[in-house]
């Protein structure tokens, strides 16, 4: 947050607020450690695919990740395991 106030921000426009690369890191296993234990949460994103929005959210709400899989994964059909 010391980087967003340095570059004007207000510190009060951070509440509830993350960095959106730190939080991608996290998601991948590389997040940081935070003051006092805390890690900092994954963030995981739909990418470019804004269309799916209106069929996870369609009221503009906040959706899961599972909302977000479950739309991704509509119509495939999970292969059976080969025996070895």
């Amino acid at each position: 947050m010391a980087a967003h106030v340095r570059k004007g921000g207000t510190l009060e426009k951070t509440e509830g607020r993350q960095c959106l690369c730190d939080g991608l890191l996290a998601a991948v296993g590389l997040g940081r450690g935070r003051p006092r234990g805390v890690v900092e949460p994954p963030v995981v994103t739909l990418g470019q695919d804004l269309g799916s929005l209106r069929h996870i959210a369609p009221d503009g709400g906040e959706y899961s990740v599972e909302a977000g899989v479950r739309r991704l994964s509509a119509g495939l059909v999970e292969e059976a395991s080969a025996s070895v």
